[in-house]
């Protein structure tokens, strides 16, 4: 039986302020119930330009929905959700009679989604007061600032066709066009009410994007276990999640089109993240936020290619938590012990990512060595980074990671 790691227990749960995640084949088709019971009976969609053009999905949406019923139709979101985007498109909805907002698509229009509802709950027409509602982080002083939501936003739906899971989270990410930092606002109102994970919507999705984002839900899973702020709660969700996603995602590789296992993986992507507005995260997210800002690459894949190297790093400050991931993913026995199993955590990981045909090195993406030292010296300023469960003295032990994970 696996051991208890015993701590004080004390502290103040967050529930966000979700109504309904349906899920299952077909799920799409309760829309229109979906909507009447938030009230909107004119939603705004927000998609990116491969849903729109490249497959029939957007229309049929529309079909569910009703199309005079439809007040917008945006459909070229952009990943990393630049700024000015996002006041662009509250700007066309107010042109509209639109009274909700859906996001469709990946994490990309979830963000984009929950950012419009903050630009329209707060009245923001410029960058210069868009800019005072992201989070300020001091990483030498460890102050932490951000302002919140004065007024309640649009209702918000997410129907998502990856797994990076960002619909079940109240952090809305941006990115500075011209710092090209990743930046994000936060507030409980920010979650969408109610998410729809239908697999056959994803059946669309390329594969390595389904399952590049399986790997983020992966890291959500991971660094949420080895969070200094765990708990039992959130410790279950994390391992029932990898559970779940280190059995489906090779079914999903190997069978595209099987729809139950795509629906294990929507559940395992939900299960990793749900207890992340409690828990504090560390260096994977923290540099993978600037890896996409700066960089652009794309979520899925930034976890691929720190995932592994942050957890070597993290281990002496880990080893039980890593020990216990080990045995949930099937890297280790519950007869070795901790010493033994927590070495076994990170290249099965690293295994694990090379198997599915997704990068696991820096060097296989868009990034160059240049890079680093802008990489390092924006992932300071992100709040994630102070988390870690190994402290980072400075820039240079965030340059050496990216050294160690080229």
């Amino acid at each position: 039986m696996e051991k208890v790691m015993e701590k004080e227990l004390s502290g103040n749960f967050l529930m966000l302020p979700m109504t309904n995640m349906v899920y299952g084949e077909n799920s799409i088709e309760q829309l229109p119930q979906l909507l009447k019971a938030q009230g909107i009976k004119n939603p705004y969609i927000i998609t990116g330009n491969s849903l729109a053009t490249k497959t029939p999905l957007v229309e049929r949406l529309k079909q569910v929905i009703g199309e005079d019923k439809v007040a917008g139709v945006y459909s070229n979101c952009k990943a990393h959700v630049p700024k000015r985007m996002v006041l662009d498109i509250a700007n066309e909805f107010r042109r509209t009679h639109a009274d909700g907002i859906i996001s469709f698509g990946g994490g990309s229009p979830v963000d984009m989604g929950k950012s419009v509802a903050m630009v329209l709950a707060e009245d923001i027409h410029t960058l210069e007061k868009l800019n005072e509602y992201p989070i300020k982080f001091d990483y030498k002083t460890g102050e932490l600032t951000f302002k919140p939501l004065t007024a309640k936003p649009l209702p918000h739906i997410a129907i998502t066709t990856t797994l990076s899971a960002g619909e079940f989270t109240h952090i809305a990410g941006m990115t500075d066009e011209v710092t090209k930092v990743k930046v994000g606002a936060i507030d409980p109102q920010l979650t969408p009410v109610t998410v729809i994970h239908d697999p056959v919507l994803s059946l669309h999705t390329p594969d390595w994007l389904w399952l590049s984002t399986g790997l983020r839900a992966v890291d959500h899973a991971i660094e949420s276990i080895c969070s200094a702020d765990s708990m039992p709660f959130t410790d279950a969700l994390g391992k029932e999640a990898l559970r779940l996603l280190v059995t489906y995602l090779p079914r999903c590789k190997e069978d595209p089109n099987d729809l139950q296992a795509r629906s294990y993986c929507q559940m395992g992507a939900w299960l990793s993240i749900s207890g992340l507005a409690n828990v504090n995260l560390g260096l994977s997210h923290g540099i993978g936020h600037q890896l996409g800002g700066r960089c652009g690459v794309p979520h899925g894949v930034t976890s691929c290619v720190m995932l592994p190297t942050v957890m070597e790093y993290n281990l002496e400050e880990t080893r039980e938590k890593q020990a216990m991931i080990a045995r949930v993913i099937g890297a280790a026995s519950h007869d070795e012990s901790d010493e033994e199993a927590s070495v076994k955590a990170a290249p099965y990981v690293r295994d694990f990512i090379r198997n599915l045909g997704l990068p696991w090195r820096l060097q296989d993406t868009v990034v160059e060595q240049a890079d680093f030292e802008a990489i390092a010296k924006d992932a300071l300023e992100d709040f994630i980074v102070a988390t870690n469960p190994r402290k980072i003295n400075g820039l240079e032990d965030v340059i050496d990671l990216l050294e160690k994970a080229w």
